[in-house]
């Protein structure tokens, strides 16, 4: 399967932080990123700052718009990408933690630092820029991956695995979730 712009790759991720973020979150899940193109992915991390890169992932869960972004939205999300690439200072680390304790706590406080992101957080934005509503029950940008896994307007594609330059692909199910 092919990744196409505005697919999002889910990963169960394995850092450090990881073990913490499934915790709070109650996920599986601990990062998500947007496709640019068939190859190349945008992401923010625990480690970097936004970038668009080639896509380093060996397995991860792809996941698709029902409806088909037109070549103009298409176009307004890969720009939208690149600004906030050229802006940012790294990840946000209060607005994880704020929505951490927002989850786990039910405090409805979110800190956030200008320029700064989280994954879930800048592909909910980037979606809403081009009229795309992910999670219309949360405060743009307060969403977690799990938060947009369950979006009614994605669905999933396929698992992805990488073995020794090899891609395999399990998938053409509904993953449940």
């Amino acid at each position: 399967m092919r990744m196409e712009v505005g697919d999002l790759l889910f990963v169960k991720g394995n850092c450090n932080f990881s073990p913490f973020i499934r915790f709070f979150l109650k996920s599986e899940y601990t990062h998500v990123t947007i496709a640019v193109d068939e190859e190349h992915i945008c992401e923010v991390d625990l480690y970097r700052k936004m970038e668009i890169m080639k896509n380093p992932y060996k397995e991860y869960d792809l996941y698709r718009l029902k409806m088909n972004l037109t070549s103009v939205q298409q176009k307004e999300l890969l720009l939208f990408l690149q600004r906030k690439v050229s802006t940012s200072k790294g990840y946000d680390w209060w607005r994880l933690i704020s929505l951490c304790v927002k989850r786990y706590f039910r405090w409805n406080i979110i800190i956030h630092e200008q320029d700064r992101y989280i994954c879930s957080e800048i592909i909910d934005k980037a979606f809403q820029h081009i009229g795309i509503d992910l999670v219309e029950d949360l405060v743009t940008g307060d969403v977690t991956p799990i938060d947009i896994m369950h979006s009614d307007r994605i669905k999933y594609v396929s698992s992805i695995y990488r073995h020794k330059g090899n891609l395999l692909e399990k998938g053409g199910f509904k993953k449940s979730g």
